[in-house]
C-alpha cells in the first residue's frame, strides 16, 4: 500500500516548485519531497501528475516548451489563468485542472492542441465564453467544465464537431441554454448537464445515441413532453434524470422494457407531469422518483416507503397543506397535537438537554421514509461518481453525539412534519 501525505510545499505567494526533488511511484503520481522554486522545468517527462499535493501558485509558462503528454493538477490550491503557452504541447493528451482556484477566460490558443483527449476544468473560477477555436478539438473524448462561471450559450460546435466525445459534464457551469441537437454524437456515453441559465426550451433531439448510458438534464428549463420514442430507443440507458424542469404531459407510455437489470434510476422529480402513474412504476424495485409532480393517481394509499418515491407526486386539490400520500397518516393524529419536531438528521437518537429522534435510515437516491411519530423525509438524487458505493449518511470522527452524523442529499431533501398544533 502506498500512503501519500499532503505536504504544504510553498507559501501562497510563491510559484510552483521545480521537480528536481520529487519521486514517482509506478502509477506515475508524484510526491513533492522538499521546497523548491518552480522557475525551471520538470525533471522527468513521466513525472507530471501532481494530484492532491496542496500546491500554491500558478502554472509556469515554461511548461509550454516541455514534451508533456499528461498534466494533472487536481485538488491543489493553484490560481491564475491557463498560460497560452500550453498550446505548444503538441503531444498533450490529458489536461486535468479540476478542483483548484484557476480563473479568467480560457485561452483561444488551446484550440490548437492536436491530440487532446481529456480536458477537466471543473470546480474552478473560469469565466467568459468557450472560445470558438475549441471547435477544432475533434480528438476530445472527455470534457468537464462543471462548477464554473462561464457565460454565453452552450456552443453548438461541441455537438457538431466533437464526434469522438464520450463524456460531457456541464453541471452548474454558468452557461445558458438551449441544449443544441445532440444526435450527431454517436459515441456519447454520459451527458451530464444541469442548472442552465436562459429561456425555456423543448427537449433536445436524442436520435442515434445508441451508446448512451447516463442522461442527466437537471434544471435545464425544459418544457413540453418527454420524447418517449427517443428514450425507448436508448437501449443502453442506465440513468435518466430530468428533475426540476417544467416538463408536462402523461407518461403512461414511458417504458424501460428491454433493459433488464441494467437500468438503475429514473428521476422525474420537480416537474408538471399529469395523468395516472403507470402500473409498472408502482411495482418496480428500480430507483424511480416521481416526487413533486401533478399526477392524478398513483394507485397507492401511501408515499411508497419500500419502492419508488411518490412523495408529493399528486396535485393538492385544496389549501389544507397536507401532502395527499400522507393524508392517512395525518388523519391518525392523536387528540393531543405535537408542538415541536426534533430530529438528529442522519444520526441515531441523542439527548443533549433535549431529546432528538433517530434518523439513521440509510436513505438513497429515490427514497421516502416515514418515522413512527410525526415526520417523514423525501431524498432525491445522487453524485455521479461511484454510484454503487455512494453514501447518504456522513460521519464526523471528532464527535460521537448529536453531531456525529449528517444526512446527504445531492439534489433534494425535504423533511415534512404533520399532526402539529394550529398556532392561529
Amino acid at each position: 500500500m502506498l500512503i501519500m501525505l499532503p505536504v504544504m510545499i510553498a507559501p501562497p505567494t510563491t510559484t510552483l516548485p521545480v521537480m528536481s526533488s520529487a519521486s514517482c511511484s509506478r502509477d506515475k503520481v508524484c510526491r513533492v519531497l522538499s521546497h523548491q522554486n518552480w522557475s525551471g522545468s520538470l525533471s522527468s517527462r513521466k513525472c507530471n501528475d501532481l494530484t492532491r499535493n496542496y500546491l500554491n501558485g500558478s502554472i509556469p509558462p515554461q511548461w509550454g516548451s516541455m514534451k508533456l503528454v499528461n498534466i494533472s493538477l487536481l485538488g491543489n490550491r493553484l490560481t491564475g489563468s491557463i498560460p497560452e503557452e500550453l498550446a505548444n504541447l503538441s503531444s498533450l493528451t490529458t489536461l486535468t485542472l479540476e478542483h483548484n482556484y484557476f480563473s479568467g477566460n480560457l485561452p483561444s490558443a488551446l484550440g490548437s492542441l492536436p491530440k487532446i483527449e481529456i480536458m477537466f476544468l471543473n470546480s474552478n473560477n473560469f469565466t467568459g465564453e468557450l472560445p470558438e477555436t475549441f471547435a477544432k478539438l475533434t480528438t476530445l473524448k472527455n470534457f468537464r467544465i462543471s462548477d464554473n462561471n462561464f457565460t454565453g450559450n452552450i456552443s453548438e460546435f461541441i455537438f457538431q464537431n466533437w464526434t469522438n466525445l464520450e463524456e460531457l459534464y456541464m453541471e452548474g457551469s454558468g452557461l445558458s441554454g438551449p441544449i443544441p441537437n445532440i444526435s450527431s454524437l454517436g459515441n456519447l456515453k454520459y451527458i451530464i448537464i444541469s442548472d442552465l441559465n436562459g429561456t425555456e426550451a423543448n427537449f433536445p433531439e436524442l436520435r442515434n445515441l445508441s451508446n448512451l448510458e447516463r442522461l442527466v438534464l437537471r434544471s435545464c428549463n425544459l418544457i413540453g413532453e418527454l420524447p418517449e420514442d427517443s428514450i425507448r430507443a436508448l437501449k443502453k440507458l442506465k440513468i435518466l434524470d430530468v428533475s426540476f424542469n417544467r416538463l408536462s404531459g402523461n407518461i403512461s407510455s414511458v417504458s424501460l422494457a428491454g433493459r433488464g437489470d441494467d437500468f438503475n434510476h429514473l428521476i422525474l422529480t420537480g416537474n408538471n407531469f399529469t395523468g395516472p402513474v403507470p402500473q409498472w412504476m408502482r411495482n418496480t424495485k428500480k430507483g424511480i422518483d416521481l416526487s413533486f409532480n401533478n399526477f392524478s393517481d398513483t394507485g397507492l394509499d401511501s408515499c411508497q416507503e419500500n419502492g419508488p418515491n411518490f412523495f408529493a407526486s399528486i396535485a393538492r386539490n385544496n389549501n389544507s397543506g397536507i401532502v395527499p400520500c400522507l393524508a392517512t397518516s395525518s388523519s391518525k393524529c392523536s387528540t393531543k397535537p405535537y408542538h415541536s419536531v426534533r430530529i438528529n438528521c442522519g444520526g441515531r437518537a441523542a439527548t443533549n438537554g433535549t431529546h432528538y429522534e433517530d434518523d439513521s435510515n440509510n436513505g438513497g437516491p429515490s427514497r421516502f421514509f416515514k418515522s413512527q411519530t410525526n415526520w417523514a423525509f423525501s431524498s432525491t438524487g445522487f453524485v455521479l461518481g461511484d454510484i454503487e458505493n455512494e453514501r447518504y449518511l456522513w460521519g464526523n470522527v471528532d464527535d460521537d453525539g448529536l453531531y456525529a452524523n449528517a444526512r446527504l442529499a445531492p439534489v433534494s431533501l425535504t423533511y415534512y412534519a404533520f399532526c402539529l398544533a394550529n398556532t392561529t
